[in-house]
């Protein structure tokens, strides 16, 4: 923490890094529960702090289907695109390639939260897929292939208190 008196910098870090796999099925429109293994919490020491929230994460899914995620602190949203007609509000949208069979789609984001209040805090991922992208895979290709020439992700939620 900050020494008595002293405004600015970093006061705390938290980092919860994920390093199984899971899942969620696509539902158009409906976001998934809370995504296991991508909730951190931190408490907060002053009613003026802010959070930086760092989230990388990688997917995969079938061909040319369209995810997206968001963060909640508590239940509320933070952050998402402007609503467009039906279009699904998230923080990043993200297509997945052809021939994904053997491949993940890697996302970063950095949001600024002001949770307002000196209390402990939690932030959650809950991702969105289309129907048809069927079975969206957190930390791994859709294939799963074993052999040793496929590789296997990480994903992290990364939380820092900020003094104000």
């Amino acid at each position: 923490g900050l020494p008595s008196g002293a405004k600015g910098g970093i006061i705390q870090v938290k980092q919860n890094i994920k390093t199984d796999t899971s899942t969620f099925e696509g539902s158009t429109g409906n976001f998934s529960g809370n995504i296991s293994g991508l909730t951190e919490s931190i408490t907060t020491q002053t009613s003026s702090s802010q959070v930086l929230i760092i989230l990388n994460t990688n997917f995969s899914t079938n061909d040319g289907q369209r995810t997206t995620f968001r963060i909640l602190r508590g239940s509320t949203v933070l952050s998402v695109g402007d609503a467009s007609s039906n279009v699904v509000r998230g923080v990043f949208p993200s297509l997945c390639n052809r021939s994904n069979d053997s491949q993940s789609v890697a996302c970063s984001m950095m949001i600024l939260d002001a949770p307002g209040s000196a209390a402990t805090h939690t932030y959650h991922v809950q991702g969105n897929a289309e129907s048809s992208a069927g079975t969206v895979h957190i930390n791994r290709t859709r294939g799963n292939n074993t052999s040793d020439t496929y590789h296997a992700g990480i994903s992290s939620i990364t939380l820092m208190e900020l003094g104000g």
